[in-house]
């Protein structure tokens, strides 16, 4: 078996005709690495992040965590067992719970990664809106409560679907340099899909190119 934290081996990605990626082989060697996939929208980066947390089957090949396949032709472990993490672009909170316990949700006990809640509502900036719901916020604002959600519940990989994307520019730059931090401090592995390539290459340790349906 693998002796890599992660591994897809000769993926098949596939949502539609068009949007779909193929033959994918990806490696993250170590635990706390940053990965990053760069392409256009509509090209199949959210379906590799569906596939990966189980919500779409895998059509061909392996992914491997921490020596266990989660996904084959004849294996697919379900979305709730993989403690995989996914922080969606678009808004995917839970509209009759305030902002504060939509963030709770994901706590889990019993984790070796020490997160502090406290730390992580103030450098997203959202200390203001906790006692909101979420019709009641800014789709940027929705977007960092559901990335503080997923950080909370300290999973052993980290699936960002364009987790800046909705944020004002002049709030970005800070958010994501202090979101790397916490990622490289509790050792926490993280694949970024994004459009943006300022984004993917000062996020990530090593960023891959979605061309003509195939990871470059």
């Amino acid at each position: 078996m693998s002796e890599n934290f992660f591994e897809i081996q000769n993926g098949n990605f596939t949502a539609s005709e068009k949007n779909k990626v193929n033959n994918v082989n990806l490696t993250i060697k170590n635990q706390g690495e940053i990965i990053s996939l760069l392409g256009p929208s509509g090209i199949g980066k959210t379906t590799i992040l569906r596939t990966i947390c189980g919500l779409e089957k895998i059509s061909k090949g392996e992914i491997i965590l921490k020596d266990k396949i989660i996904s084959s032709s004849s294996i697919h472990v379900e979305p709730e067992k993989r403690n995989i993490a996914l922080s969606f672009q678009e808004n995917s909170l839970f509209p009759h719970h305030s902002i504060k316990k939509n963030i709770f949700l994901g706590v889990k006990k019993n984790s070796a990664k020490k997160i502090d809640p406290d730390e992580i509502i103030k450098f997203l900036k959202i200390d203001h809106i906790l006692d909101k719901y979420p019709h009641q916020i800014s789709a940027g604002e929705a977007q960092r409560v559901s990335l503080a959600r997923s950080l909370m519940s300290k999973p052993d990989l980290l699936l960002l679907d364009e987790p800046f994307s909705n944020i004002d520019q002049s709030l970005k730059e800070e958010i994501q340099v202090s979101v790397k931090s916490l990622l490289k401090r509790i050792n926490l592995t993280t694949i970024i899909v994004t459009h943006d390539s300022y984004e993917a290459f000062s996020m990530a340790d090593k960023c891959g190119i979605i061309l003509d349906q195939e990871l470059k």
